[in-house]
């Protein structure tokens, strides 16, 4: 949960008035504190006031405040929320941002303990070093969409480190590469140059299909299928998975089809662009990427420190350096970190989850953060 944020230039009043505000806000006194226009008009009172009473409802009441430089955290009996707020040199709010809250919980255990109720189906990996601290399921492929990526990010990194290709390397957008979001290369023109380190860097920060579907081309199918443990037949790019999803008489075909069959099914599919509108629904058991998360920390943790995969921590914000990719689509969610503990030991710890319905991602991130810390506070 998140509220909008308005940056402010001037000086930053003292940090008890910056106190004196949030803490005006989280009781609901309005008549204790003003806004700047500017941060008026990106947050409406109404907007800010169902914020705030959604906060409240979610993590009970306030019972510890700490703040440093304006960033600091909200502690409740059972929660704790990130927080950044900034004054101008009026002591008015211009900025102010609510982080996802997370579960206080004792060690690894209680942790694991909240993740099973996520979802119908969920795993979780927790590891450090060779040593398994959590695992529910890890070796069962699920649902993880763009968490796929990974695997086309470990051929690509393994050629460039072998020499067989290089970050330089420009590769031009064909039209058979043209996605749907998210991403941005999908609206460049037909024959842009885009490099690899581009296409990758886009890939993984903004999880850009369009770049995905260049270099699942340029690396190949079984190579990458392979990667990920999942059968090369089973392997779509995203522009045949979108297409596919927004036919369900073609997505039928393809889940029936004889396992040789399935490749000319998603092409043929894949020939015009597929419809937004109609690939935005839930999705389809059995057409997805499959993958299991003792893979998913297979592949990432040998490019830990690859500044690529540096650039969008997801849930591990604030948590140190982090190798993160994630995945979602209606009835997926996947979050999968590789990080250093405090002994510069290897961490990684990824969770799936798979639902008919819909799954609660606020929650399912400050559950994962949770898991997160108590991994990285294991003695």
């Amino acid at each position: 949960m998140a509220a909008a944020m308005t940056c402010m230039t001037g000086p930053v009043v003292a940090q008890q008035a910056e106190r004196t505000v949030l803490e005006a806000l989280l009781a609901g006194e309005r008549a204790d504190y003003e806004v700047t226009e500017e941060f008026a008009r990106a947050v409406p009172e109404a907007q800010l006031a169902g914020l705030l009473e959604t906060l409240r409802a979610q993590i009970g009441p306030i019972e510890e405040i700490t703040l440093e430089d304006g960033a600091g955290t909200l502690r409740s009996a059972g929660y704790q929320v990130p927080v950044r707020i900034v004054l101008d040199a009026e002591g008015r709010l211009a900025g102010l941002r609510f982080g996802t809250p997370e579960p206080l919980v004792a060690d690894l255990r209680e942790a694991v303990d909240g993740l099973q109720a996520l979802g119908t189906e969920v795993s979780w990996l927790v590891t450090r070093g060779d040593e398994a601290l959590a695992a529910g399921d890890a070796a069962h492929p699920l649902a993880v969409a763009s968490a796929f990526k990974l695997g086309i990010l470990s051929v690509l990194v393994r050629d460039v480190r072998s020499g067989k290709t290089d970050w330089d390397r420009v590769l031009r957008i064909g039209e058979g590469h043209r996605s749907l979001p998210s991403g941005r290369l999908q609206d460049f023109p037909e024959e842009a140059p885009v490099t690899l380190h581009t296409a990758a860097l886009l890939m993984i920060a903004e999880s850009d299909n369009t770049a995905t579907d260049l270099l699942l081309d340029l690396l190949g199918r079984d190579t990458v299928a392979e990667e990920l443990g999942i059968a090369p037949e089973n392997m779509l790019s995203t522009r045949e998975f979108f297409a596919l999803k927004a036919d369900p008489a073609a997505a039928q075909a393809w889940r029936d089809a004889a396992p040789e069959l399935r490749p000319a099914i998603a092409a043929e599919a894949a020939v015009q662009p597929p419809d937004p509108a109609a690939a935005s629904g839930q999705s389809v058991p059995g057409m997805e990427w499959y993958v299991s998360l003792e893979r998913l920390c297979e592949l990432i943790l040998p490019m830990t420190g690859l500044p690529i995969l540096e650039l969008n921590p997801g849930p591990a914000y604030g948590l140190g350096p982090a190798a993160y990719k994630g995945g979602s689509e209606p009835g997926v969610l996947n979050f999968t970190v590789a990080l250093q503990d405090a002994e510069e030991r290897p961490v990684c710890a990824a969770l799936t989850i798979n639902d008919p319905g819909l799954i609660d991602e606020a929650a399912a991130t400050g559950a994962f953060r949770a898991l997160l810390r108590r991994a990285l506070g294991q003695p």
